[in-house]
């Protein structure tokens, strides 16, 4: 990725060597001689610390896609619920390293610097930011719709149900969903697959749509283009970077 070049030549300087540590190779010796200015010294503390998240980022997004392509097979074709649990694991795995690499870029760029290229690089890389933030909201909705769905299909515990009763007391019994509140049937209706026993969302059902309709087809297209408008921002942080990089080469 043209980007992990950037990376280490804006990185290495700023990264303390282990103890005991390897002497580096000799490229390397060549790049760690920034300049000390408060421009490149905000290029190795900044700048590159948030191409390090974005990058990141980039892997863990593009890994949705064949999770997304597994769970079609293992749970539409295969009908296989143990292995789609899996998959469905593998999918939200995802969340919490992106959000933490999305809160690690904000927390970097907050500050708008008084240098206009430096302040360029930064409105890129938060515009590349602003774009996984929505891939991020594709993979997080799917799985939050998906445990809904859960919650449906494996019928409401009794003292979920009481709390929203109309009208009567609490039971240890399970009420009727009929007799549940208007929000409180929407929640438990909010599900789009139910893979318990018994009918399934028309979607998900291959007699209704054939075995080669994909219904995570949508999800994947939507990453894919949030991911295409990303890159095109990543190529032009990636100009910003290669002419900073020369302003402060020895």
């Amino acid at each position: 990725m043209h980007f992990l070049a950037l990376l280490l030549g804006v990185t290495v300087a700023a990264t303390p060597a282990a103890s005991p540590a390897p002497a580096p190779p000799p490229p390397l010796k060549v790049i760690g001689n920034f300049r000390s200015t408060p421009f490149c010294t905000a290029l190795r503390e900044t700048i590159g610390p948030a191409i390090a998240s974005v990058l990141s980022n980039d892997e863990l997004i593009a890994s949705s896609k064949p999770a997304f392509v597994t769970l079609y097979r293992d749970d539409i074709l295969a009908g296989s619920e143990a292995r789609a649990h899996l998959d469905m694991n593998r999918l939200e795995g995802l969340i919490t390293p992106i959000v933490a690499n999305v809160k690690r870029i904000d927390s970097l760029l907050a500050g708008k610097p008084n240098d206009p290229k430096l302040d360029a690089m930064r409105e890129t890389l938060l515009a590349v930011a602003g774009q996984q933030k929505e891939s991020l909201n594709v993979i997080s909705g799917f799985i939050a719709t998906e445990q809904l769905g859960e919650i449906q299909g494996a019928s409401t515990p009794a003292n979920w149900e009481s709390s929203f009763l109309l009208g009567n007391a609490q039971s240890s019994r399970p009420a009727p969903s009929t007799n549940l509140s208007p929000a409180a049937g929407n929640l438990f209706k909010a599900g789009v697959q139910n893979r318990n026993p018994g009918p399934r969302e028309p979607r998900y059902d291959t007699k209704n749509v054939g075995p080669t309709y994909d219904p995570f087809a949508p999800f994947v297209a939507q990453i894919d283009q949030q991911r295409a408008t990303a890159q095109t921002a990543e190529s032009d942080a990636a100009k910003l970077v290669t002419d900073a990089l020369y302003q402060c080469s020895p």
